[in-house]
C-alpha cells in the first residue's frame, strides 16, 4: 500500500507500506510454512527463498510495516488517517493498493463489513470523512472518489454497477498538455 500526505515530514511525501496478510483458512489447514515475515518496530521485511543449506533471505526497509497480526485500526490510523487529514485541509490524494493475487489487497482496502473491526481503509475512510464533514466549518462540500483496477494492463472502475460492471474497462488518454486522463 502506498499513500500520500502533505503533512508527512513537513512537505509532501509518498511513503510505502508492507502489509502482510493472515494466513487463509485453506493455508493454515494444508499446514502452509510463510516465506516472508516481518518486524515492525524496525520496518523490515524477510524474504525465504529455498530451503535447507541453500535457503537465502532477503530484507527490506519501508516507511511501515504491519505484520499479520496487525489491527485493521492499527493500518488505517497508522497510514490512511494522516491522508484523510490533509483531504480535509482541501489537497487531492491517493492511497493505492499493489502486489499479485491472493496478497491482501482486497482484505487491506474493503476488509468485511460483517464488524466494525473488520473494516478495510475503504469504509473506514468513508466514515472519517463523512464525520469530518459534521463540522459546523463544512457548510458546503463536494465528496468525489475514485475505486479503480488495474488487471492484465486494464484500468476498470470499479464503482460502476449493473450486470456489466465488470466490463467497465476505461481508457487512458493523454492530454495535449502532456497530462493524462480517463
Amino acid at each position: 500500500m502506498a499513500s500520500k500526505s502533505s503533512s508527512a515530514n513537513d512537505g509532501s511525501a509518498i511513503q510505502v507500506v508492507v502489509r502482510l496478510r493472515p494466513m487463509n483458512e485453506r493455508e493454515q489447514r494444508h499446514g502452509t510454512v510463510p516465506v516472508i515475515s516481518a518486524k515492525t518496530k524496525e520496518k523490515v521485511v524477510t524474504v525465504v527463498k529455498g530451503k535447507g543449506r541453500k535457503q537465502l533471505k532477503s530484507s527490506y526497509s519501508f516507511d511501515n510495516v504491519f505484520t499479520a497480526f496487525s489491527s485493521q485500526e492499527e493500518v488505517f490510523e497508522e497510514t490512511v488517517k494522516p491522508v484523510i487529514a490533509d483531504v480535509m485541509r482541501g489537497y487531492e490524494s491517493t492511497v493505492f493498493a499493489y502486489g499479485q493475487t491472493g496478497t491482501g489487497k482486497t482484505h487491506t482496502m474493503e476488509g468485511s463489513l460483517e464488524r466494525p473491526e473488520l473494516y478495510g481503509v475503504i469504509p473506514r475512510s468513508a466514515q472519517a470523512i463523512f464525520e469530518c464533514l459534521k463540522q459546523p466549518q463544512y457548510k458546503e462540500h463536494v465528496v468525489k472518489c475514485s475505486y479503480l483496477e488495474i488487471y492484465n494492463e486494464e484500468l476498470r472502475d470499479l464503482l460502476v454497477e449493473g450486470k456489466n460492471s465488470h466490463r467497465a474497462k476505461l481508457d487512458i488518454m493523454e492530454c495535449k498538455d502532456g497530462g493524462t486522463f480517463c
